[in-house]
């Protein structure tokens, strides 16, 4: 079963801000509800992709009302009231499955040769270094 986890929503002059209270730090914004969304998703998904780059554990999901619980401490922590039109909205968390894949591509022999002397000078193996290219190339 996917992982999600409560957002807090908050309408405020034209945008809406979203905050992760399970996940310190994972906060965005949208020009709308829809774009809050999308945005929550994608702030989600790095932040929570950085924190399994790093080793560090990943938050566990609270109920709804524990969330609810904890953006109120938080406002009350500021001496401010919960903004009004707050409200909580479940986001899906990416699958994190960090597990090896063992694949079978094709490359043209003085190619795969570049990429072999390209990987030995950097001290990597050839999947290593084909992982990290291709994580520096979908900018992850």
């Amino acid at each position: 079963m996917q992982k999600a986890y409560y957002a807090v929503f908050i309408p405020d002059e034209g945008k809406v801000s979203v905050l992760f209270p399970d996940v310190p730090g994972c906060v965005t914004w949208g020009e709308n509800t829809e774009h809050a969304f999308a945005m929550a998703i994608e702030a989600l998904e790095g932040h929570l992709e950085a924190l399994a780059d790093d080793g560090d554990p990943l938050p566990e999901p609270s109920g709804r009302a524990e969330v609810w619980v904890k953006f109120e401490a938080d406002c009350a922590s500021m001496s401010e009231p919960v903004p009004d039109g707050s409200f909580l909205q479940m986001v899906p968390a990416p699958d994190l499955d960090a597990s090896s894949v063992r694949i079978n591509v094709s490359f043209k022999r003085y190619l795969l040769d570049r990429i072999d002397r390209k990987a030995t000078a950097a001290g990597m193996t050839r999947s290593g270094f084909l992982a990290a290219a291709s994580s520096y190339e979908a900018g992850i």
